[in-house]
């Protein structure tokens, strides 16, 4: 997934998800990537793919099938930000209000230049399946990509503070078992280990937290200050708090499940409920801060303060991936055309706080009571999203199937703290691709899915970050190859 996507809903992680993380801004209405599998799958197709959506489904296969292929993910994400605060001049010193009128720089207010970026990247995944009791046993696995958000933004542009880039991959490899309970009603679950990756930049707003709050106020340096979570705009965005800060090869091991239920409630009614149940991230891995300021490394030297250039350090970054539960229904409604529908619902709520921690013996500063280790929590507070899709599949020929998707996702991040690392918002859904089968045993499957925003304003941003207009399109091609292997016929796909 690259993009910060709903179902890429954009890790957009994610947060984009840690990108959503580290802005004082998940990540869109998530960072979920817009297809896993081929452009058949659903938590109510039987194919190998039900080790994400459902693994119940995989129940109802009476032959193995191995499904692998590959995608390339385009998008374009645009912000034009438009400062509703006051700022001072950005050289300025003023660190605590009443800020003097002459001080306030009238060309930082208003419409800033728009600033865009072009993700591309791609996927692949793989998932097996194969019956070990005919009829009553399966056990599948997959790797897949579920989560990721990946961007790219100039360096100096008016986001920076926001976010400048990020690349964030979520790895799952899940083992699947389901059993026919009865001929009518399959149960699966699945056990996933999530492998995930994280690396992102922006620029840090000292004034805008706390760390050094108290250190510059008290004696022996005695300099009053607004700084922290609160600060006016007026004491915001200043050159020499403005430090470019960088987190590397973080890592995250993390264990996560899911569990599904496959009822075939007519011969042209197929019931589904599935629960994934997320994971919390936990992070570690290296961190630059830029203090090459001589305001930081040499003129406060003699009162306690004095850092070098470039700290290095070690960082813990914890978020949580959401729960996630779906029911679906797939209809047969004439011989040659289906009607898959489900409805998803997504707990972002959880993804309230970005804990993170930095950790160097350069940033201790012994005389002013400042430690080697600084705890900055991020405040997120997105919401729950609900998704709905329905996909109409039309049996052209005995060997040609066209898949149709249309959907709706909400947004995740309320306007207080979205910014343009989670260019979140109403999301459409929509999609197209063909299943073509070649042979008893091989299929071919193209699709395309795009997603689209529609355009957000934002007025009401938290401390004046993330005001301005935000928009978002993403576009999926992918190209996929299905072997059947064992028994005889096709997969008994319930109706």
């Amino acid at each position: 997934m690259f993009g910060v996507l709903n179902r890429w809903h954009p890790l957009t992680l994610a947060a984009g998800m840690v990108a959503a993380a580290w802005s004082s801004q998940a990540h869109a209405s998530g960072l979920d990537s817009p297809q896993v599998g081929n452009g058949g799958s659903s938590p109510v197709t039987a194919d190998a793919a039900a080790v994400h959506w459902n693994p119940g489904q995989l129940g109802f296969l009476d032959r193995g099938s191995f499904d692998f292929g590959a995608a390339v993910i385009v998008g374009r994400i645009g912000y034009q930000r438009e400062r509703l605060g006051q700022y001072q001049y950005s050289d300025n010193l003023d660190f605590a209000e009443p800020i003097p009128a002459t001080d306030l720089d009238p060309s930082r207010m208003g419409p800033t230049q728009s600033v865009g970026t072009t993700p591309v990247g791609p996927l692949v995944d793989m998932f097996v399946a194969a019956p070990v009791i005919p009829d009553r046993l399966v056990i599948g696995g997959g790797l897949y990509i579920p989560y990721a958000a990946t961007l790219e933004f100039p360096d100096s542009g008016p986001q920076r503070f926001a976010l400048q880039s990020i690349f964030l991959v979520s790895l799952h490899t899940t083992l699947s078992a389901a059993v026919k309970v009865h001929d009518r009603v399959s149960i699966g679950a699945g056990a996933t280990y999530v492998f995930s990756f994280l690396e992102l930049s922006k620029v840090q707003d000292f004034g805008s937290i706390g760390l050094l709050s108290d250190a510059l106020a008290e004696d022996p340096i005695g300099q009053e200050n607004d700084f922290g979570v609160d600060a006016p705009s007026t004491v915001r965005e200043l050159d020499v708090m403005a430090r470019p800060v960088s987190i590397e090869r973080a890592i995250s091991h993390s264990p996560s499940f899911n569990v599904g239920l496959a009822v075939q409630a007519t011969d042209r009614v197929n019931l589904a409920l599935a629960y994934q149940h997320g994971s919390r991230l936990r992070f570690r891995g290296d961190f630059q801060l830029n203090m090459d300021d001589d305001f930081f490394t040499q003129d406060l030297a003699s009162q306690g303060l004095q850092y070098p250039a470039l700290i290095r350090g070690t960082t813990e970054v914890e978020m949580r991936l959401p729960k996630r539960i779906t029911l679906g229904a797939g209809i047969d409604a004439t011989d040659k055309v289906r009607i898959d529908t489900w409805a998803s619902y997504a707990t972002y709520q959880e993804f309230d706080v970005i804990d993170i921690e930095l950790s160097s013996p350069d940033l201790a500063q012994p005389e002013l009571g400042v430690g080697p280790v600084a705890n900055q929590p991020l405040v997120r507070d997105w919401r729950g999203t609900f998704h709905l899709e329905v996909a109409p599949r039309i049996q052209l020929t005995e060997r040609l199937r066209l898949n149709t998707l249309v959907g709706y996702h909400s947004p995740a991040s309320p306007d207080s703290t979205l910014d343009v690392a989670s260019p979140d918002g109403h999301r459409m859904v929509f999609g197209g691709g063909v299943d073509i089968g070649l042979n008893d045993r091989w299929s071919l499957l193209a699709d395309l899915e795009g997603q689209a925003i529609i355009p957000r304003t934002v007025t009401t941003s938290t401390y004046d970050l993330g005001n301005g207009r935000y928009s978002l399109f993403l576009g999926q091609l992918g190209l996929h190859a299905r072997m059947r292997f064992g028994g005889a016929g096709t997969p008994q796909e319930p109706k």
